[in-house]
């Protein structure tokens, strides 16, 4: 192979990885659980976790995802599920969200008391 075809093959190496790398690592980026939560969940659970009177009057059972106890008693996994699947009044999220999107909710959900523990 002449030197010429050794340089337009590094070229065209070069540009395939040039287009390849930022697509991978944007797939490989997680999800932003924060972003989801404000995007699904915050008009029920409140943007801390704290449902609004309004919310708590419309559904009685409506938790506060803010009870640092309420939150311990639940697994990541199980704050999962119930995203997915829906209970009681809430509705299912498996046809708007990804398992990977799902599980990111779920882990910021945990935060939850944390933060607002740490509010003033």
């Amino acid at each position: 192979m002449s030197k010429q075809s050794w340089t337009r093959a590094a070229l065209v190496v070069g540009a395939l990885l040039a287009v390849a790398l930022p697509a991978a690592r944007l797939e490989a980026q997680e999800p932003d659980g924060a972003a989801l939560y404000k995007q699904h969940c915050r008009s029920c659970h409140g943007a801390l976790g704290v449902p609004s009177q309004r919310m708590v009057t419309l559904y009685p059972k409506l938790k506060s995802l803010a009870d640092s106890a309420y939150l311990a008693s639940l697994s990541t996994d199980s704050i999962a599920v119930v995203t997915r699947n829906g209970m009681g009044d809430m509705k299912a999220y498996a046809d708007k969200l990804s398992a990977s999107e799902i599980a990111a909710v779920a882990r910021f959900v945990k935060t939850l008391a944390d933060t607002t523990a740490r509010r003033p």
